[in-house]
């Protein structure tokens, strides 16, 4: 099999907020889906290894940050490529809270979910949220995605992507 055939699947660019406590925290992601819309429910999927991870299953909520090919592409290293164990990620960013959890700013939209229920594979957790707030943001700007990330910013995949290749 050819795993380069995965790239040819549709992937937007997240970055997954939530809490540790009080602080906020949260890791890039390229795994999110709706799954139905009546009530709204959204699935993710994030590493063992992630900081995020724990957090989620500690504060039973996250939140989608829908990037744009207008986001700060410092946004992806910065939340995809150091950890929230010994790292403040968010110094310097700019974010609202909403329902509880961090909002970035300068993307495309973003989706507050509470967790209903998560199910565990051999490398992640993939977490199933029901939608309590979101909204448009940036009326008009393009959501980032993963062939986008790739091909026009030439961005690598960290070793806890779903998606990681190996050079």
């Amino acid at each position: 099999m050819n795993p380069n055939v995965f790239r040819n699947l549709s992937y937007g660019v997240y970055v997954i907020t939530t809490m540790d406590g009080d602080r906020p925290t949260g890791c890039t992601a390229n795994s999110a889906m709706q799954i139905t819309s009546s009530p709204a429910s959204i699935a993710i999927s994030i590493n063992h290894d992630n900081f995020t991870n724990g957090c989620i299953k500690e504060s039973k909520k996250f939140c989608i940050n829908i990037l744009s090919t207008d986001s700060d592409p410092s946004l992806i290293g910065g939340f995809g490529f150091r950890s929230g164990r010994d790292t403040d990620k968010f110094e310097g960013i700019e974010y609202d809270m909403v329902e509880g959890v961090p909002v970035l700013k300068g993307t495309c939209g973003y989706i507050v979910c509470e967790v209903i229920d998560n199910m565990e594979t051999s490398s992640h957790t993939v977490f199933l949220g029901n939608v309590i707030e979101g909204d448009v943001k940036n009326e008009g700007t393009i959501p980032m995605t993963y062939a986008y990330y790739h091909g026009v910013i030439k961005g690598k995949s960290p070793k806890n992507a779903p998606t990681y290749l190996p050079e």
